[in-house]
């Protein structure tokens, strides 16, 4: 209160500074340092001049800069979206966040580096996430793509600084790279192929073996066990290998989208092989082996026994479908290169074409003239290499593709041109160069048109003689129905201990022998007939499982439970005769389409043809009132005809159980696909076992007034799930909407760990006391 003056001296400054009165007992000195300072403070009046000083130090904090980190998640499904998590923070507090990328083309040219702020958080700590779909960019193959995350603080003296995460790349393969990863993705698929065949046929075997011993001994002992648990343990093996060979299938059909656009015949082909890959290994089989393991650990013999049966009837058809995938892959193969050797062919033939252009006008100079030239050989010579590959690859097929007869003295006649040109551009004869040229040009040209107009010929002699062993097949199979129904007949009519009936059991053994040439011939043709299904090899492995088991039945002269089995071999027979009914009236479709297509165009297959069972006419509904209007007919010439004996009934019944069985399978279809959907329709499993109990009792010939009704029955129950389809697809949540770009937002399970680490770290800012500045600081590192 006594103080008059009041003289402060900084050591950085040489001037002492005087402070201003403030009231009457408070001075005020404004001072501007940006480092680390010491000063003292000095009191005067009236009577004392400066009086002893107090000293003081001044620590500056500088405005430090700020600190980004970042974490990147990939989609498994849509690997081209990219999610990214990160935090920034900084000691005085952010001005922005911005995500930044910028594109290198193949050819090196660097385009503008494009900045986008995500945030302005204006505080000291801050988390950010941001999505970023590469495909909006249309990447071509070779770009590279650089991107990284920046933040800047707000500091006002010096101006923002910055901090940036590490820059990330991602480089798309170029068309090269692309090819190569496809044709090792090949080789890959058939390695593993043909070892899953040859691991299926050793499973069988020992199964066999295990099953003989098995029925030797009383009761299933720990060693039987023991095998049991080991052929398990391969089986789960072998699966993986599938699923193995089919990943590597999906990537190269994903792999394909980015480089090249495949013609509609191959896609469709892509198309069934990746069902067939789907289909290799159905959930029954994953059933009846946990079934298995079930009943080793009961100990069960008898049920593990009959179990044991079934694995081995289903490594049977799975062994016989992986070899027809491994032999349809492999034409697969053959008649894509062929494709991409036409196309490389075609464009090369352009090219050699331009360049005769130029050097007949001496458009450039002579040593660039020559360095594409040298360009065109190369290449030339690379389609050589390829087209070797590819006749080694078809003459491996079973049934070799028709890639003409001349292709090699068509190349040794293009190499003699492209040579000739080479040589006379060397020697300045640049007007002989350009006739060489276009001679070379014109001979590519044709040798592609030859290379595709053979394919093409013979994929439609081998379709005709395809479908002529179809029909015969089928014909094969209506006439194995009939003779099943006859015996039946004639065994039911016959006492076991006649010679009579030894007789008639020798004639299931010819059958049996009969259908044996027909399942021959089918596994034959469907290694060349994508169309046929792969339940068509499920269906024969069912019939000779029926036949084989009324064969011993009949011989124990257990008549009943043969004369059941029988019955199912027949249904089974009409079931197959069915498919293939359709399959070849796919083909004739195919065929139609190929020859309409290919009167004017180069690319074979006629355009806008639909799958049979599109339209509002195929609806289930409609079919099984249709084939309830010909079991009412059926009926009425029943009772006309007296019990049922009129002539050809037995060929009415067979047609009738056949139709019933395809709508049957159509329902399991829509079934199976509502599920996958996830949105099961309800009442369709009663509508199937309604059916099969129908398709049962037209086997067995039996019509009746109850079994009409319980058609009309199924008919109202369709009608009703029709309508239900009908009211879900008016449902609000799919009305028609215009068109607009939707925000990507980071998938539940990322916004679920993102939330837990924040209120992770808002329970221990909430339980921090206040602090020094210097511990605040190293709680902030903490939380960071």
């Amino acid at each position: 209160i006594h103080t008059d003056q009041i003289e402060v001296k900084f050591d950085r400054n040489k001037k002492d500074l005087l402070a201003e009165r403030d009231g009457s007992s408070l001075f005020s000195l404004k001072k501007y340092t940006t480092k680390d300072d010491r000063y003292k403070v000095y009191v005067s009046n009236d009577q004392i001049n400066k009086a002893d000083s107090i000293s003081y130090q001044i620590n500056v904090i500088p405005d430090q800069y700020p600190s980004i980190s970042v974490q990147k998640f990939v989609d498994s499904v849509e690997q081209h979206v990219l999610y990214f998590v990160g935090r920034a923070s900084d000691d005085y507090g952010l001005n922005k966040i911005t995500f930044n990328y910028q594109l290198t083309k193949e050819s090196g040219i660097e385009e503008a580096l494009i900045t986008e702020i995500i945030q302005k958080p204006k505080l000291i700590d801050a988390t950010y996430d941001y999505t970023f779909d590469v495909s909006d960019l249309n990447l071509e193959p070779g770009d590279q793509l650089s991107f990284y995350f920046e933040t800047f603080d707000n500091d006002g003296v010096r101006g923002s600084k910055s901090a940036k995460t590490g820059i990330m790349n991602l480089v798309k393969p170029s068309i090269e790279e692309f090819k190569k990863m496809e044709n090792e993705n090949e080789e890959d698929i058939k390695d593993k192929l043909e070892e899953s065949i040859d691991e299926a046929k050793k499973i069988q075997e020992e199964l066999k073996k295990l099953r003989e011993k098995l029925l030797q001994e009383k009761e299933m002992n720990w060693q039987s066990k023991k095998e049991l648990e080991e052929l398990l343990k391969r089986q789960k093996e072998l699966e993986e290998l599938i699923n193995d060979a089919k990943e590597k299938f999906n990537e190269n059909l994903k792999n394909q989208d980015e480089f090249s656009e495949q013609e509609e015949e191959i896609k469709e082909k892509q198309e069934q092989i990746q069902e067939m890959f789907e289909e290799v290994i159905d959930d029954e089989m994953q059933k009846l082996m946990e079934q298995i393991q079930e009943l080793m650990q009961e100990l069960q013999k008898e049920n593990a026994l009959e179990m044991m049966e079934q694995m081995e009837m289903s490594d049977d058809s799975m062994e016989k479908e992986m070899d027809r995938l491994l032999e349809l892959f492999k034409q697969l193969e053959v008649e894509k290169e062929v494709q991409e050797t036409v196309e490389e062919l075609n464009k090369l033939s352009e090219k050699q074409e331009n360049l005769s252009e130029k050097t007949e006008k001496q458009e450039k100079s002579q040593d660039e003239l020559k360095k594409e030239q040298e360009e065109i050989n190369e290449k030339f010579d690379e389609i050589q290499e390829k087209m070797e590959e590819l006749e080694k690859k078809n003459e491996e097929l079973k049934y070799p593709k028709d890639l003409g007869e001349d292709n090699e003295e068509q190349m040794e006649d293009i190499e003699e041109d492209l040579n000739k040109s080479e040589e006379q551009l060397e020697k300045n004869e640049n007007q002989k160069a350009s006739k060489s040229q276009k001679g070379a040009s014109q001979k590519m040209k044709s040798m592609a048109g030859n290379l595709q107009s053979s394919m093409e010929s013979g994929e439609m002699e081998q379709m005709a003689e395809d479908l002529k062993a179809l029909r015969q097949l089928l014909e094969n199979l209506v006439t194995l129905s009939f003779d099943q129904e006859s015996l039946i007949a004639n065994i039911s009519r016959t006492n076991v201990s006649t010679p009579r009936y030894v007789d008639l059991v020798q004639e299931q053994f010819k059958i049996q022998d009969d259908f044996k040439l027909v399942e021959d011939s089918l596994q034959a043709l469907s290694m060349r007939v994508e169309q046929i299904e792969s339940f068509v090899i499920e269906k024969v492995t069912e019939v000779k499982y029926n036949l084989e088991e009324s064969i011993d039945q009949l011989e124990q002269r257990q008549k009943p439970t043969a004369g059941q089995n029988q019955r199912f071999t027949m249904k089974n027979l009409n079931d197959l005769a069915l498919m293939l009914s359709e399959s070849m009236n796919n083909m004739q479709q195919q065929m139609a389409g190929m020859m309409s297509g290919s009167q004017m165009c180069n690319k074979p297959g006629g355009t806008g043809q639909g799958k049979p069972g599109d339209g509002p006419s195929d609806k289930i509904s409609e079919k099984q009132g249709k084939l309830n209007e010909e079991m009412k007919k059926m009926k009425e010439g029943m009772q006309k005809g007296g019990k049922g004996e009129g002539k050809g009934s037995a060929k009415e019944f067979a047609q009738a159980a056949a139709k019933q069985a395809a709508l049957r399978k159509s329902m399991e279809e829509m079934m199976r696909k509502s599920q996958e959907e996830g949105k099961p329709a309800p009442g369709l499993q009663e509508i199937i076992d309604q059916m099969d109990e129908i398709e049962t009792d037209l086997v067995n010939k039996r019509l009746d007034n109850q079994m009409l009704l319980r058609q009309q029955e199924i008919l109202t129950r369709l009608l009703e799930a029709e309508e239900a389809e009908r009211q879900r697809e008016y449902d609000n949540k799919r009305k028609a909407e215009i068109g607009r770009e939707r925000p990507k937002t980071l998938p539940p399970s990322l916004e679920e760990y993102i939330a837990k680490r924040e209120a992770e770290v808002e329970m221990f800012k909430s339980s921090s006391p206040v602090l020094k500045p210097y511990y605040k600081t190293l709680v902030e590192e903490y939380y960071k």
